[in-house]
């Protein structure tokens, strides 16, 4: 979509030289965003977004984005890639770059899921012929649900070092329709203990993290490591963590610190 001269008006500026100034923000503002339905209008795709809903025991799941040439000339896919290395990305037709008008293809997107669960947005970049290196045409985005098994909430526990060293609880909740067991769970800084506590057995848990360190060495973090017996392999270890951080300076106190002793006036002076 080119812009018209008419999309311009021209008014005299101060130095007595013509100034270009854009006087429809609307023409300007869509031409920017109308740039990947451009691309959408030589190669039209089923859809550039889709969800899938994965097994839990899933290793593997493929995505297939079809589209067609609907322009009224060839167009040419010079490049395609994902934006994470759990993916990989391939046309059919042996690899089919080139289209002519009517022709139709797939892009399959191929997602290793087994470090994965919960909600994952991943992403394939296309770009056709005359694309900038920086600017693909076409963005496909892949949303894949992966239940998760074994619940862990909050992932994190953390204090501050001026606050008291009281216990914090992580919650851990099964969803899979049969139990699973939490078989220990260890923390890898001794300045925290950890202690697991059954609420329903198979069901739900608490772990009771505590810090323990001295209080001139209770700043760290702590990795738990929480062992199920969970069937899912690539579900059976679950990870949280444990922080005391320093506490903050007031700035009452940063601010007294750099304004110092107030100046003294020379003798007879007058202020």
């Amino acid at each position: 979509m080119a812009a018209r001269a008419d999309d311009f008006d021209y008014f005299p500026c101060p130095l007595g030289e013509s100034c270009a100034i854009l006087s429809k923000m609307k023409t300007f503002i869509s031409l920017i965003t109308l740039f990947p339905l451009f691309a959408q209008s030589q190669l039209a795709f089923d859809s550039l977004q889709k969800e899938l809903h994965a097994p839990a025991d899933a290793n593997t799941i493929f995505c297939d984005f079809s589209f067609e040439n609907r322009s009224g000339k060839d167009v040419e896919i010079t490049r395609y890639e994902p934006t994470c290395s759990c993916m990989s990305v391939q046309i059919n037709n042996n690899g089919k770059l080139k289209y002519a008008p009517g022709e139709k293809g797939i892009i399959r997107a191929n997602f290793d899921m087994q470090s994965y669960s919960g909600k994952v947005d991943k992403l394939v970049n296309v770009w056709l012929k005359g694309d900038p290196e920086d600017k693909p045409s076409l963005n496909l985005v892949v949303i894949v649900n992966i239940p998760v098994l074994v619940e862990i909430s909050p992932k994190t526990v953390e204090w501050s070092s001026s606050e008291s060293m009281s216990p914090k609880t992580i919650k851990i909740k099964m969803t899979h329709s049969e139990p699973i067991k939490v078989t220990s769970a260890t923390i890898s800084n001794p300045i925290f203990t950890v202690e697991l506590k059954t609420i329903n057995e198979g069901k739900e848990y608490d772990l009771v993290v505590t810090p323990v360190g001295k209080s001139d060495n209770k700043v760290g973090i702590g990795t738990i490591s929480i062992e199920t017996d969970c069937k899912i392999a690539k579900q059976r270890r679950q990870m949280a963590f444990a922080i005391v951080r320093n506490a903050p300076v007031t700035s009452a106190v940063t601010s007294g610190a750099q304004q110092g002793p107030a100046p003294v006036a020379p003798a007879g002076s007058v202020e």
